[in-house]
């Protein structure tokens, strides 16, 4: 059997290849039988001589070959060189299995096609003995009223592992996170440990989780953006002193946000949807409701000129131009004031 696993999700692409191999090891000798090849380098001939090879003292042999197809792409006459390859799979021995593991595409590769599905993949998916199994980014927005594929994927997770979550804690992850998969099984793994065998409540994921630290950068953000500074200058010094946030922490995080925010602000003058604001910016889940928010508040030439401002201020701190018993911290002040400033609220108060 060959089988084909490829997808933007690349989470559960790489467990179901252990689902595979778990399914496959009945006696514990997989591990001897096991073989991972590059595509990249990989020829016809070569691939024959794997797939053809018999297991060692084990009923089963598995082959994982990473990133073929993709390597391949559409090249002219990719067909004829694999033909070999195609003619030989119906003699595969039905104890091997060989999987085709694709990466999911890069973000600079959106909206140039799909690599996987060139012509020798076309060719593939047309023998009896071939599976194909695409794993698409799950969705972290509701709909409707049901929960979203991310939820409903952490909900299975949980019961599935024998972990007591409640829904609304599932929720706020799902939201926090997005289709980070691998991130939530992480943070589901992390919460589960630290309640002991309770419930995981809303309360304990707002206490653990790494993201909920940096929503309060998108708060500051949404104040600036939004012409409030006086706003902005109590979430900043909440986050200096109470949340023990180093300044300079605060200012790579501002100018992190104002890029992101340039290029959403582009894209929604644009008319650009969510989904490709997300592969534009990398931002995906709640994080990105906010961003696509913020791009609607402001103008591309005001986030721009925001961005400038940060640049100014880091390089105000870096040569000593401002002359305070915390310099860092005063910088950070009047950016915020300035970054509200340039927010068309802003310059409307003035």
């Amino acid at each position: 059997m060959l089988h084909i696993l490829h997808g933007t999700d690349e989470f559960r692409a790489s467990e179901a290849l252990r689902a595979l191999r778990d399914s496959l090891d009945t006696d514990g000798t997989l591990a001897t039988n096991t073989t991972t090849l590059a595509g990249r380098s990989l020829s016809p001939q070569e691939m024959i001589q794997h797939a053809a090879a018999p297991p060692f003292l084990a009923p089963v042999r598995l082959v994982v070959v990473e990133g073929l197809l993709t390597a391949l792409g559409s090249r002219k006459g990719v067909v004829d060189t694999w033909q070999p390859f195609l003619d030989f799979l119906p003699m595969m021995p039905d104890t091997n299995h060989v999987v085709l593991l694709e990466p999911p595409p890069k973000k600079s590769d959106f909206g140039r096609g799909n690599a996987v599905r060139g012509p020798l993949f076309n060719a593939l998916k047309q023998h009896p003995n071939v599976t194909v199994t695409e794993f698409a980014e799950l969705k972290p927005y509701a709909s409707r009223g049901n929960p979203s594929e991310v939820a409903q994927w952490l909900q299975d997770r949980a019961v599935r592992q024998r972990i007591s979550i409640e829904p609304r804690a599932i929720q706020d992850l799902a939201e926090l996170m997005g289709a980070d998969l691998r991130a939530l099984s992480t943070e589901l793994q992390k919460l589960w440990v630290y309640t002991d065998g309770r419930a995981i409540t809303s309360q304990d994921v707002h206490l653990l989780s790494p993201v909920v630290r940096e929503e309060r950068i998108f708060d500051l953000v949404d104040a600036v953006v939004e012409g409030h500074a006086a706003r902005g200058l109590t979430i900043l010094r909440a986050m200096i002193t109470r949340e023990t946030k180093a300044p300079a922490f605060i200012q790579v995080m501002i100018a992190r946000q104002l890029r992101q925010l340039v290029r959403a602000t582009e894209l929604v003058e644009a008319n650009a949807s969510q989904d490709e604001i997300a592969n534009a910016t990398g931002v995906r889940g709640y994080p990105l409701t906010k961003l696509v928010r913020q791009a609607r508040a402001t103008t591309r030439q005001s986030a721009e000129a925001g961005l400038r401002a940060a640049e100014a201020a880091d390089h105000s701190v870096k040569t000593g131009r401002l002359q305070s018993k915390d310099p860092d911290v005063l910088a950070l002040e009047l950016l915020v004031v300035q970054l509200a400033a340039l927010a068309p609220r802003g310059r409307a108060r003035r």
